[in-house]
C-alpha cells in the first residue's frame, strides 16, 4: 500500500511539472514583442532573438544556411509567429523546450509530381584556366554554395559535376586565386569552362592559403603533400633555386641521406622504391650535381603531389613514394619570358601561343655556371663540375573534347677530377631523356580520358679513360602505352580504370674499349629486357558531409622474354645450371594483386581522422653500393628466378586538428612492412660482373614511425614545422648472422622547420631548419695482422652512425617593381649552410699505435690518440645572389 502511494505521488508531481513548462512554454511563445532586420545573416538574427526574448537555440550548425541572408520585419507579434515566418521559408522547424528552441531541417512530405523533379540529375562539365595565361588549372575547387556539393579539376583542367536539376550558385576557387561565383539554372546538360585569376599578380604577393579549409600541403589528403610551382618559388631552395625535392624534405616523411647525395627515402623505404614522374614519364636520377639541385627546371614545373605511401590505385611499380610533376603547358594568350641569374645555375624559359586560345608552347632550359672551379687545385687535381636540362612542351587543342599534349625532358650531368691539363683519371657522369605524348578525350559530360605514350631512359658511366673514351655504362629504357579513364556517375563519385603495357630494357653495366682488340677480348654481361602489364579500378568516394573513402584495386604482371642467359644459384650462392631463353618466349612470369583503401572522417569541422592500408609491389630494383657519389655504382635489374619482386604492406591511421590562429595540427602514424629485400654480401664485386645475382642476399624489413607537424596556413608569417620519429630495421639471410640490423637509411629522429615572413609589399624572408640522426654504418672494432698485412675487423653491421647531420638555410627576396607591371623582377639573397655546419658523407679511420703498440680505432694521425674518425665534408656555408625575372 505505501509502495502503491509513492508511485501516485510521483506521477502526480511530474504531471504538475509537465503542466508548469507546458504553461512557460506557451508564455514565451505568445509574448508580444517588435523586431526588425534587414539583409543579416540567420546566424546574427538567431543571436538577436537570443539577445531580445532571452531564450536559447540549440542546433546542428552543419544542418542549417546560417550565413544566408534574412529580413524580417514584426510589431507586436508573438515569438512563435516571428520565428514561423524566419524559418519556414528557409525550410527550418522549432520546437519549444524548457529554455530553449530546437531548430532543424524541416522533414517534408514531397509530392510525386516534386520528387520526379528532384530525381531528375543533370551534369556541369568543363575546364578551369587562369584568366591570364590560358593554362588549365589542377585541383580547382567547384562546388554549390548552398550545400557545398562539390568537386575538384583533375591533372588536365577537367571537372564534372552532377547535381538534381534546380538554380545553383557555384563557386570556383583555388590556392592563390580569386574566387569566382556563377548563378546558373540547372535545366539539362551543361559545359562550361572557368576562368580564374591569381589572387596578385605577382608570385611574390601570393598568400599561401586563401581559406581556412585549404593549404598547399592538404590536410584532408593523409600521406600525400601538394605543391604549386607558386609555393616552390616562396621557399629557400639551394642557391636561391625553387627545387622540389629540398622541399618535400622539409616535411615529415621525406629525408635525404645528407650531402653530397642524390638519394632520398621515405617512411623507411630504400631510395629505389621512389617514383618520380615528369607528365607521366619516369625519371630514374633526379638530380643534379648530387643531389642539390632537382633534375627539372623550376619554371617548367606547374604542380607537383607527392604521396606517402598510401598512393591511388592508378599508381604502382615502387613501394615507398610517387612524386607525380606536371610541367607547365605555356601561355595560351601572350608570348613571355623569364629566367634566374645565378652565381651556381642560369635558366631562361620562354612560353607563348602557337595559336591564341588553341595551343601553346614552353620551352626552358638551364646551365650550371661551376667553370670558374675548373681552376681550383686540390693536391694538384682539379675538377669539372658541369651540368643541364632542357624541358619543352606543346599543347594543341583540337577541338572542344580533344586535346594533344607533347612533353620532351633531357638532362646531364659530368663530373671529372685531372691530374693535369691533359690527363683524365676519373669521371663520372650521368643523364636523363625522357618524352610523352597524351591524347585528352572526353567521350560526354562524365566520362573522360587520358591516353599516354612514354618513352624515357637513364644512363650512367663511369670513365676509365676520357681521352680514349673508355668507360663503363650501366643503363635502363622504358617504354609504356597507357590508357586511363575517370567516371563522374554522381556527385561525391569519382570512378578511375585503366590499363598499361610497358617494355623495360636493362643493361647492368658493360665495359666500352676504343681499341678493337680490346673490346673484342672483352666479356659481354647479358642484357635484361622484361615486360609488364597492369590494370587498376579506383572509386573516390565521398559518402556524406563527414565520411569519404577511396578504395581500389591494381593487378599487376611480370615476365621476361627472350633472348637472354638466365643464371640459376644453388643455397650457396653459386652457379648450378644456366639457361638460354629463346627469342618469343619468356620466364619467372609473376602476377599479384594490391588493394588500396583508405578514409577520412570529420565528425565536426574542425577535427578529422583518417585510416589507411595499401598493398605496393615492385618488380625493378636498383643495386648500388654506395650512398656516397664519387663511389657508387648503379646498375637496375628485374625481377627473375633469383630476384623476386619486393613488396610491401602499409598501414597507417591519423588526425588533423584544426587551432585558432590558421593553425593545423595534424598526428599520422604508418607501418611499414617488406619482404623480399636485397642486401650484399660482405666485399661485393659490382662491377662487371655476369653473375652480380650471385653477390645479393635477401630478406625482411619494417618500418615504423609517428610523424607530427604543425601549419600556418595564412597571413604575413606563414609555414610549418614538423618532428619524426621513425625506424627501419632489416633482416637479411646471411647478413650479420642473420640478425636484424638497422639500415643504412635509418634515421629515428628528424626535426624540420620551414618559415615564410612578409615585410611589406617588397621584402620576403624564408628559413629553413632541417635536423635529423645521423645514418648508421659500419666501422671497424679493431685492426689485426694477416699475413703480413694490417686488416680491419669488423663486428655488428651498421654498428655505429654518422653524427647527427642538421642545417640553416635562410633566404631574403627583394622586390624591384610594382606587382601591376608587365616586366618583373626581384633579387634573392640566399645562405646555405648559414653556420657552416660540416655534415659528412665519408668516414675513414687510420690505423695508428699506442704506446704499448696497440692499434687505436677510429682515430685519425692530426688527432694523435684521440678516437676520432676521418671525414669528408660537402661544403661549409655557401652564399649566393640571383637575379629573377618575368616577363609576361
Amino acid at each position: 500500500m505505501k509502495t502503491c502511494t509513492l508511485t501516485y505521488l510521483r506521477i502526480i508531481l511530474v504531471v504538475i511539472l509537465m503542466t508548469g513548462i507546458t504553461v512557460l512554454n506557451a508564455q514565451q511563445q505568445e509574448r508580444k514583442l517588435s523586431m526588425h532586420l534587414e539583409n543579416v545573416s540567420l546566424k546574427s538574427a538567431l543571436k538577436e532573438i537570443e539577445k531580445t526574448c532571452k531564450i536559447r537555440f540549440s542546433y546542428n550548425p552543419d544542418k542549417l544556411p546560417l550565413e544566408k541572408s534574412v529580413s524580417i520585419s514584426v510589431k507586436e507579434e508573438s515569438l512563435h509567429t516571428l520565428l514561423s515566418r524566419l524559418l519556414q521559408p528557409l525550410e527550418i522547424s522549432f520546437q519549444f523546450t524548457e529554455d530553449q528552441v530546437i531548430l532543424k531541417p524541416a522533414t517534408k512530405s514531397i509530392s510525386k509530381e516534386k520528387r520526379v523533379a528532384e530525381n531528375q540529375r543533370f551534369t556541369l562539365s568543363g575546364t578551369v584556366r587562369d584568366t591570364v595565361t590560358g593554362e588549365v588549372i589542377i585541383g580547382a575547387n567547384i562546388y554549390d554554395k548552398a550545400t557545398f556539393r562539390g568537386t575538384t579539376s583533375n591533372a588536365f583542367g577537367f571537372y564534372s559535376l552532377t547535381l538534381p536539376e534546380g538554380k545553383y550558385n557555384l563557386a570556383v576557387s583555388m590556392v592563390g586565386y580569386k574566387s569566382e561565383n556563377l548563378e546558373i539554372a540547372l535545366t539539362k546538360n551543361q559545359s562550361i569552362d572557368f576562368k580564374i585569376r591569381e589572387s596578385a599578380i605577382d608570385i611574390q604577393e601570393v598568400v599561401v592559403i586563401s581559406d581556412g579549409e585549404t593549404a598547399a600541403i592538404d590536410p584532408a589528403a593523409p600521406g600525400s603533400v601538394r605543391l604549386t610551382g607558386t609555393d616552390l618559388r616562396r621557399m629557400a631552395g639551394f642557391a636561391g633555386n625553387a627545387d622540389v625535392l629540398k622541399s618535400l624534405q622539409s616535411v615529415p616523411g621525406f629525408s635525404a641521406f645528407g650531402d653530397g647525395s642524390s638519394f632520398y627515402y621515405v617512411r623507411g623505404g630504400n631510395h629505389d622504391q621512389n617514383l618520380l614522374l615528369i607528365d607521366d614519364a619516369p625519371v630514374f636520377n633526379p638530380a643534379h650535381l648530387f643531389g642539390f639541385f632537382t633534375a627539372i627546371a623550376p619554371d617548367a614545373i606547374k604542380d607537383v603531389k607527392a604521396y606517402k605511401g598510401d598512393f591511388p590505385a592508378n599508381y604502382g611499380g615502387r613501394l615507398s613514394s610517387v612524386i607525380d610533376i606536371r610541367a607547365r603547358d605555356g601561355n595560351m594568350n601572350n608570348i613571355g619570358f623569364s629566367g634566374n641569374l645565378g652565381i651556381f645555375t642560369s635558366d631562361l624559359t620562354l612560353e607563348g601561343p602557337i595559336v591564341k586560345e588553341t595551343g601553346s608552347f614552353i620551352l626552358s632550359g638551364r646551365k650550371s655556371n661551376l667553370n670558374w672551379l675548373n681552376n681550383n687545385e686540390l693536391n694538384g687535381r682539379s675538377f669539372t663540375i658541369d651540368f643541364y636540362d632542357l624541358n619543352a612542351k606543346t599543347n594543341i587543342r583540337i577541338n572542344r573534347n580533344n586535346r594533344l599534349f607533347l612533353t620532351a625532358f633531357y638532362g646531364r650531368d659530368d663530373f671529372s677530377r685531372l691530374t693535369n691539363a691533359s690527363v683524365n683519371t676519373f669521371g663520372i657522369s650521368w643523364d636523363n631523356t625522357a618524352a610523352t605524348l597524351r591524347w585528352n578525350h572526353i567521350f560526354s559530360s562524365k566520362l573522360f580520358s587520358n591516353t599516354t605514350a612514354v618513352a624515357s631512359q637513364y644512363n650512367y658511366y663511369l670513365y676509365i679513360s676520357r681521352q680514349q673514351d673508355d668507360y663503363w655504362k650501366s643503363s635502363i629504357r622504358t617504354r609504356i602505352l597507357k590508357s586511363d579513364f575517370s567516371w563522374f556517375p554522381a556527385a561525391g563519385i569519382t570512378l578511375k580504370f585503366g590499363a598499361e603495357l610497358a617494355a623495360y630494357h636493362s643493361n647492368p653495366g658493360n665495359v666500352h674499349f676504343t681499341d678493337e682488340e680490346t673490346r673484342r677480348n672483352a666479356p659481354v654481361i647479358p642484357e635484361y629486357n622484361s615486360l609488364a602489364i597492369n590494370g587498376y579500378i579506383s572509386n573516390e568516394h565521398k559518402i556524406s558531409e563527414k565520411l569519404a573513402v577511396r578504395y581500389g584495386l591494381r593487378l599487376s604482371s611480370w615476365r621476361n622474354p627472350g633472348p637472354g642467359t638466365v643464371y640459376l644459384f644453388d643455397a650457396t650462392h653459386e652457379v648450378y645450371d644456366t639457361l638460354e631463353v629463346e627469342k618469343g618466349t619468356y620466364h619467372s612470369p609473376y602476377f599479384n594483386l594490391e588493394p588500396r583503401l583508405n578514409a577520412t572522417w570529420t565528425p565536426i569541422k574542425w577535427i578529422s581522422f583518417t585510416a589507411g592500408y595499401s598493398r605496393t609491389v615492385q618488380y625493378i630494383q636498383m643495386l648500388s653500393n654506395s650512398t656516397s657519389p664519387f663511389t657508387s655504382l648503379e646498375v637496375w635489374a628485374p625481377s627473375g628466378p633469383v630476384i623476386r619482386p619486393q613488396k610491401a604492406d602499409l598501414a597507417t591511421a591519423g588526425i588533423s586538428v584544426s587551432m585558432p590562429g590558421n593553425m593545423i595540427l595534424s598526428f599520422e602514424g604508418f607501418y611499414k612492412q617488406l619482404t623480399n629485400q636485397t642486401d650484399y654480401r660482405d666485399h661485393a664485386n659490382m662491377l662487371y660482373n655476369p653473375l652480380i645475382e650471385g653477390e645479393l642476399r635477401f630478406g625482411e624489413a619494417r618500418a615504423s614511425g609517428l610523424e607530427v607537424m604543425l601549419r600556418k596556413l595564412e597571413g604575413r608569417f606563414t609555414g610549418w614545422a614538423g618532428y619524426t620519429y621513425a625506424r627501419a630495421i632489416k633482416n637479411i639471410d646471411g647478413i650479420n648472422g642473420n640478425r636484424e640490423f638497422p639500415a643504412h637509411y635509418d634515421h629515428p629522429h628528424s626535426f624540420s622547420t620551414h618559415l615564410m615572413f612578409r615585410a611589406g609589399k617588397k621584402w620576403d624572408f624564408a628559413a629553413q631548419w632541417n635536423y635529423m640522426t645521423g645514418g648508421a654504418f659500419t666501422s671497424p672494432v679493431g685492426f689485426m695482422q694477416y699475413d703480413g698485412y694490417v686488416v680491419p675487423v669488423y663486428g655488428e653491421k651498421h654498428n655505429d652512425r654518422y653524427p647527427a647531420y642538421h642545417r640553416l638555410d635562410l633566404s631574403v627576396s627583394w622586390m624591384l617593381n610594382k606587382p601591376d607591371r608587365k616586366y618583373r623582377h626581384h633579387i634573392v639573397f640566399a645562405a646555405y649552410n648559414v653556420y657552416g655546419r660540416e655534415n659528412p658523407f665519408s668516414l675513414s679511420f687510420n690505423k695508428i699505435m699506442n704506446g704499448n703498440g696497440d692499434f687505436v680505432v677510429p682515430a685519425d694521425l692530426n688527432g694523435a690518440y684521440e678516437i676520432i674518425p676521418t671525414q669528408l665534408s660537402v661544403s661549409g656555408i655557401i652564399p649566393s645572389i640571383n637575379y629573377i625575372f618575368k616577363f609576361q
